[in-house]
């Protein structure tokens, strides 16, 4: 699911988006692999990658990701839906550096979208 509005807030109030914005650099590599793994399985069934797809994928990394878990831990933030949220953020931020390189898609009739 995208991010929303209250997820956002939510993730203001625990220090998640600063963060985010402190270890950019981490996260953005975290989304490229990602969304390479992804694109690899998508696109190989000739679908389009979707933000959804690349999240569920990008959550897997967070939950094995020894900095996001040291500060979920450190802050007390123990509920499962922090995963989620983060991946949501992270793609809110740097989907279009991700998507850049993705071709226009086409409709079933080979019109471009």
């Amino acid at each position: 699911m995208a991010l929303t509005a209250a997820h956002e807030q939510r993730l203001k109030d625990a220090g998640l988006v600063k963060f985010f914005e402190d270890n950019r650099a981490a996260y953005r590599a975290l989304a490229v692999n990602a969304f390479d793994y992804t694109r690899r399985y998508v696109e190989g069934e000739d679908l389009p990658v979707r933000v959804d797809d690349v999240a569920a994928a990008l959550e897997l990394a967070l939950r094995v990701s020894n900095r996001f878990e040291a500060y979920l831990a450190s802050h007390r933030l123990t509920q499962q839906y922090w995963f989620s949220y983060f991946a949501d953020l992270i793609l809110d931020r740097l989907w279009s550096e991700l998507a850049a390189d993705l071709p226009p898609r086409r409709s079933r009739r080979g019109a471009t979208r």
